[in-house]
């Protein structure tokens, strides 16, 4: 990781923007990453950070749903089980198993109650890399994100890396962008099914993968 961050770092001053989309909270991406001028989205796109953090307006009816279900799935006997932790976060409430003794079968387990908590206080429930994750029931999620960003910063071309479940969606709405070129880069792991990067131009593995590619975009990119 602290290789990543360097060459973030020196990358930022060479590209015209870089955005962090994230499900992880904006304030957290910022301590993160303290590297002066990078986008933050987090929540997966219903939060964004600009000197502050702040949740889209869509987001913020549901602030007392996701409190009320964040304290069911406290009081859950299978949220109590070794290895599971409890994530409230500004927009979600996450589920994390990967540290359980048997994180498939942890996530078979909680499945069924954590539907009957989302369906209960109307929000959806998605599953990301060794997480589940309930959300409110709007149509914003990573390839929506890039859209936005894509009509707002107008780049020359977007490259985006993931490395999640939830990145498909990204993928997914790079592959149908036929105005600017793109590219697509999945960083593959035994947490995230191979079908995720289906979209992919191409993959990587791991984060010493992840480090080599961007240490050539950053030669190229100052070559050029």
């Amino acid at each position: 990781m602290p290789a990543v961050l360097a060459l973030l770092n020196e990358l930022s001053h060479d590209l015209l923007r870089i955005a962090i989309i994230s499900g992880r909270d904006t304030d957290a991406l910022a301590a993160r990453l303290p590297i002066d001028g990078l986008i933050f989205v987090g929540n997966h796109g219903l939060e964004e950070r600009n000197g502050e953090s702040r949740l889209l307006a869509a987001a913020k009816p549901f602030a007392a749903p996701l409190g009320r279900a964040a304290l069911a799935i406290a009081g859950l006997v299978e949220t109590g089980r070794p290895g599971v932790r409890i994530e409230r976060k500004r927009a979600g409430v996450s589920v994390h198993f990967r540290n359980a003794a048997d994180p498939p079968a942890t996530a078979a387990l909680l499945r069924p109650a954590l539907e009957r908590i989302a369906d209960g206080e109307q929000l959806r429930l998605y599953a990301g890399r060794m997480v589940w994750e309930l959300r409110p029931p709007l149509d914003i999620n990573k390839g929506e994100v890039l859209r936005r960003l894509a009509a707002t910063v107008r780049p020359a071309a977007i490259i985006y890396i993931g490395d999640d479940v939830t990145d498909a969606d990204a993928f997914s709405s790079l592959k149908a962008m036929t105005d600017i070129p793109t590219v697509s880069v999945g960083v593959r792991s035994h947490e995230v099914p191979r079908g995720t990067f289906a979209d992919c131009d191409l993959t990587l593995d791991g984060v010493a993968g992840t480090a080599q590619f961007l240490g050539e975009l950053r030669d190229l990119s100052r070559s050029a």
